[in-house]
């Protein structure tokens, strides 16, 4: 998409779960885990993302150390951890 149209969209960014502007890098980190490649997270490929080591770059360690929330893969492995009662 060109960055024209992304800057059209920058006022809306505080309704996203996640920033958009960022959207390819974690279309990027989610096929870590995505083992199947349907484009969602099912139940077994959660299973298998709690014993995996999540792997991030440079960028997403100092965004993190900086940043109010930890990375979104971290996030995932942590929720999956959880159970409803």
């Amino acid at each position: 998409m060109p960055k024209e149209a992304l800057k059209q969209g920058e006022g809306l960014k505080a309704f996203f779960v996640n920033d958009p502007s960022k959207a390819w890098n974690e279309i990027r980190e989610l096929k870590q885990i995505d083992l199947d490649m349907s484009g969602t997270i099912d139940n077994d490929e959660l299973m298998a993302l709690r014993s995996k080591n999540v792997r991030i770059g440079v960028k997403d360690k100092l965004m993190e150390i900086f940043g109010t929330h930890p990375n979104m893969l971290k996030r995932i492995k942590h929720l999956s951890t959880l159970t409803v009662r």
